[in-house]
């Protein structure tokens, strides 16, 4: 028997975006959780990045190893402490709780690295948080 095969990434990104936008100590401190910002969005803001999914299959199910990632944008004058406070501000939020993804099981999710780097404008820190999560069909 075969099993049916769907893709969780963009439920997954609905679902993160939904706490992440939701979250009040988070939105305390950026101006907005973006998937396309463009170049008049305010810092500092949160984006939801790049994905890669993975299958794991067992013979009863089918599921997904997915890395994402979150980014966070700054321009704060004292370096890069708003940018890492935005990352953990982010992993705080998605780790509250389970997630909950529309027509999949979520089975677990884990800090994959986290960085901050200057920009190659020399102004502007970008925080780098990649996470990987499990979800089963």
């Amino acid at each position: 028997m075969t099993q049916e095969m769907k893709l969780a990434i963009w439920e997954l990104q609905k679902a993160l975006y939904d706490r992440l936008s939701t979250d009040a100590a988070l939105n305390e401190k950026i101006t907005g959780v973006y998937d396309n910002p463009n170049k008049d969005t305010p810092f500092p803001y949160v984006v939801i990045g790049e994905d890669t999914s993975t299958p794991f299959e067992t013979k009863t199910s089918f599921g997904e190893n997915i890395t994402t990632v979150i980014h966070a944008w700054s321009r704060a004058p004292d370096g890069k402490r708003e940018a890492k406070e935005i990352l953990s501000l982010v992993l705080q939020a998605l780790s509250k709780a389970p997630l909950e993804i529309e027509g999949f099981t979520f089975l677990d999710m884990r800090l994959q690295n986290a960085a901050v780097i200057t920009d190659i404008d020399g102004i502007t820190q970008h925080g780098i948080l990649r996470l990987r999560l499990y979800i089963n069909n």
